[in-house]
């Protein structure tokens, strides 16, 4: 009896400290969903400042809602964001790594590792981060786009351009992954590869003009010509685009490669007018010029492009050729001697100068520079082909 005695009064005691350690349980259990319920909240309005660009508040509102939940991963992970906007590279690091400690299967958390990795020239590392995002989250594009980056940027894009190709089935729907996968094989001059790949972009996604441009990119170095200038069409119908020089001179060349000879002199016109200061442009105008027996024209051209940089020999060639046609050979054999002599590797300004030599029959000094040509260029037609008139005559 006296055990007994004893015993109640210390149970009676347990069971009410129990009650009290319960009572204080389901009190900070309530205060800890209520903070994290405060602080998702915060999170929210954070995100919505961070969007707007608005980081001073972001950063404001992030910190107090750590305080309030400090386990919160994405609020880690948002701070990690902005710290990488505002250049604050230390903090992101800090924020991003505290994430990885408290949910190693966090994708995002080693993706913005990468990035960190990559701002900082790291590209070892950043390749790393990259890899593992992509290996928890093998479902966001993303992640695999900026591992295929960071191969190419190690000078590895055969590696680059295999993953991307192992993934393209798997990404059925997504033009994003094609056109990468397009530039990388342009980049290798496998064209009619790319050009097959980044047509299926295009399908996918139709208004995307940036695509299209790449896509008739690539028909032009394949030599699709029709097709290049045609899509450079439907590109200039966006006023974003309808200003840019050097599409229009890419579609002047498509059309002058397929005897277009008037649509190409209106995009080389177009191409001067939008930048005129652009040489390659009035050098093409004048080409073109000259192709339509436009002399004029082609002379304003030659000259508008010598005013521009006198020291392209192309420049000199194209007055000279218009000299030439214009009968002017003392004027013009000035114009192939200067593109020679700023070119001494060129074999047609060489090959000009013989010709205007012969022209006034000085034939022997004509060969002379016809064997020069030569040397300069064993396989050059119009040299072999002007010797061999000489030949003839002989």
């Amino acid at each position: 009896m006296r055990i007994s005695k004893y015993i109640v009064p210390i149970v009676l005691a347990a069971a009410v400290a129990g009650c009290k350690d319960n009572q204080k349980t389901q009190k900070e259990q309530a205060t800890n969903e209520w903070n994290h319920a405060r602080a998702s909240v915060m999170g929210s309005l954070a995100k919505d400042q961070y969007t707007t660009g608005n980081f001073d508040k972001a950063r404001g509102t992030i910190t107090d809602a750590l305080k309030l939940d400090p386990k919160n991963i994405e609020l880690r992970l948002l701070s990690a964001r902005l710290g990488i906007e505002e250049g604050n590279l230390e903090l992101a690091d800090q924020e991003v790594k505290r994430a990885q400690q408290d949910d190693p299967k966090n994708a995002e958390a080693d993706y913005l590792a990468g990035v960190i990795f990559q701002r900082w020239q790291k590209s070892d590392q950043a390749l790393t981060a990259y890899g593992n995002a992509f290996e928890k989250n093998p479902n966001e594009l993303a992640y695999l786009l900026a591992k295929t980056e960071m191969l190419v940027a190690l000078d590895r894009s055969g590696d680059a351009l295999k993953l991307l190709q192992e993934k393209v089935v798997y990404f059925e729907h997504s033009a994003v992954i094609r056109d990468a996968a397009g530039q990388l094989l342009l980049q290798q001059g496998r064209t009619a590869e790319a050009v097959d790949m980044l047509r299926q972009a295009t399908i996918l996604a139709s208004e995307d003009l940036t695509i299209r441009e790449h896509l008739a990119s690539a028909q032009f170095q394949n030599k699709d010509y029709r097709d290049a200038a045609d899509n450079i069409e439907k590109i200039f119908k966006d006023p974003a685009f309808a200003q840019r020089a050097d599409l229009a001179l890419t579609q002047g060349e498509s059309y002058l490669q397929i005897n277009k000879l008037s649509d190409a002199r209106a995009s080389f016109e177009k191409a001067t007018t939008l930048s005129p200061g652009n040489t390659s442009a009035w050098l093409s105008l004048g080409k073109v010029a000259l192709q339509m027996a436009d002399l004029r024209r082609a002379e304003i051209s030659a000259k508008r492009a010598i005013s521009l940089d006198a020291a392209k020999s192309e420049a000199h060639l194209l007055l000279g050729y218009v000299r030439l046609r214009q009968n002017k050979l003392n004027e013009s054999l000035g114009c192939f001697q200067k593109a020679s002599a700023l070119d001494p590797r060129d074999s047609t300004s060489v090959c000009m100068i013989g010709l205007i030599y012969e022209k006034s029959g000085q034939e022997q000094k004509a060969m002379s520079y016809y064997a020069q040509a030569l040397k300069l260029e064993p396989n050059d037609e119009l040299a072999q082909k002007l010797l061999a008139s000489i030949g003839e005559k002989d």
